[in-house]
């Protein structure tokens, strides 16, 4: 009697246990919500199968069910009502919106339930995906950043102290006006080169942005104040003196000489060409100015350096040098909840964290090696908080408004810039034509 209570005992445990290994390793099924199918499983679903053989993965690609004149976010709501997926990867503007509109799940307590560890992230990419209340609604295991890069050799040669982290913006203006507009050479010469120098309009609105400010303000145009003046007249006086470079001037014929890739690169990246002092580009430009030093490639002949984006005095710690295109996030009405915070658990752990490095040179990892780090690339890390509204800001108004900004900066910026006008008075005209113009708009 007491030998068969005991074998019966011992086939319960060995059938519990194996239902729960069973139920362990049950078939997944994921809708998973990306930009590129190719891609996402290139980047992403193909390196999480390999570790969770148990899992199926349903790629939804935006990019092809996308709708002519339909932008991005308006076309992932509506993926999320007709194909309910359980995890999205969007764009930080995207995920601003959706976040903003209550169309995605707290992460918060699920991550802490799972001891998912986030002291290893970055701590300005983890300030910007949670909301006012500490909630966070997504994850990424990447970003593009920005720095500002300076040429060594032209400081060394002009006698220039070499910038410094966290410099403000006003700092960087004066320092870029401190190189001749013509060099030894007879060459032309540049302080200074901006990512959006071919439109000086926007690169001051990017300034304003990275130092806390809004032109859209409670609906309403907001740019004849002192900072936003403060900014213009940094910016136009910059381009005025010819310290700032403006790809608007320079020669045509300098894309006729393209032979190969190579040959592309300071077209790409202008700091590369090795007359301008000062550069503010992408983390990309970092990559390629490693390569130089490689032993199969033809080295600089100066040497370069870095240090953060310039802050504001206001916001110290503040900029908009980071942009997140893999935001991960589960969708409100999500059905496999437990797989999608899975899926996210691996994406932006530790383990694929360490395969990046194999996976894609380009983007900087949101869970840094501090340690295994260069002094450079730590530059990248340094800010600790980020703004950046400005793309959400102009996505709040009309579509008919969005040509008349255009249309009226360009007019006045002309006319600050040939000295027709001055910059308050400019901006005072602006602001009323613009408000006009998206009354009108509205109506």
């Amino acid at each position: 009697m007491f030998k068969r209570i005991f074998t019966l005992f011992m086939l319960c445990i060995l059938f519990t246990g194996c239902t729960a290994k069973e139920e362990e390793q049950a078939n997944v099924t994921l809708k998973v919500l990306a930009w590129n199918e190719t891609i996402f499983n290139q980047q992403y679903g193909n390196f999480f199968l390999a570790t969770h053989p148990n899992y199926t993965l349903e790629v939804i690609s935006i990019i092809e069910n996308m709708e002519p004149m339909t932008n991005i976010t308006q076309s992932i709501e509506d993926l999320l009502v007709k194909e309910n997926p359980d995890v999205i990867s969007i764009p930080m503007e995207s995920y601003v919106v959706l976040k903003d509109k209550g169309k995605l799940s707290s992460l918060t307590k699920p991550l802490q339930g799972a001891n998912f560890d986030l002291t290893g992230f970055s701590p300005a990419i983890i300030d910007f995906l949670r909301d006012e209340q500490g909630e966070l609604y997504g994850l990424t295991p990447v970003f593009t950043g920005q720095a500002l890069y300076y040429n060594k050799s032209l400081f060394d040669q002009y006698g220039i102290a070499y910038p410094h982290d966290f410099m403000t913006w006003e700092e960087m203006f004066k320092l870029a006006g401190q190189f001749p507009a013509v060099s030894e050479n007879h060459e032309p010469q540049y302080g200074l080169y901006h990512r959006d120098s071919a439109n000086p309009f926007m690169m001051a609105l990017k300034i304003g942005e990275s130092s806390g400010l809004s032109f859209n303000n409670s609906e309403h145009i907001t740019l004849n104040t002192e900072s936003w003046n403060q900014i213009f007249e940094n910016v136009t006086d910059c381009f005025k003196a010819k310290v700032c470079y403006d790809p608007n001037q320079v020669p045509s014929s300098d894309s006729m000489k393209m032979k190969d890739i190579k040959d592309m690169e300071p077209i790409s990246y202008p700091f590369l060409r090795g007359n301008i002092a000062m550069a503010l580009d992408e983390s990309n430009l970092y990559r390629t100015l490693m390569s130089k030093s490689e032993p199969t490639s033809k080295p600089l002949a100066w040497e370069w350096g870095m240090v953060t984006l310039p802050v504001s005095a206001d916001n110290p710690h503040m900029g908009n040098g980071v942009y997140m295109n893999d935001i991960f996030a589960v969708p409100l009405e999500a059905e496999e909840t437990g797989g999608a915070l899975e899926f996210i658990q691996y994406i932006c752990g530790e383990s694929y964290a360490k395969l990046l490095p194999q996976i894609d040179m380009t983007v900087l990892p949101t869970r840094p090696n501090l340690d295994a780090m260069d002094e450079p690339l730590k530059t990248f890390y340094k800010l600790e908080q980020v703004n950046v509204t400005l793309t959400n800001q102009l996505r709040k108004f009309p579509a008919s408004f969005l040509p008349k900004i255009d249309e009226i900066s360009q007019k006045h910026m002309e006319k600050i810039m040939s000295d027709q006008s001055a910059v308050r008075e400019s901006l005072q005209s602006m602001e009323e034509e613009l408000e006009q113009a998206l009354r009108q708009s509205d109506n």
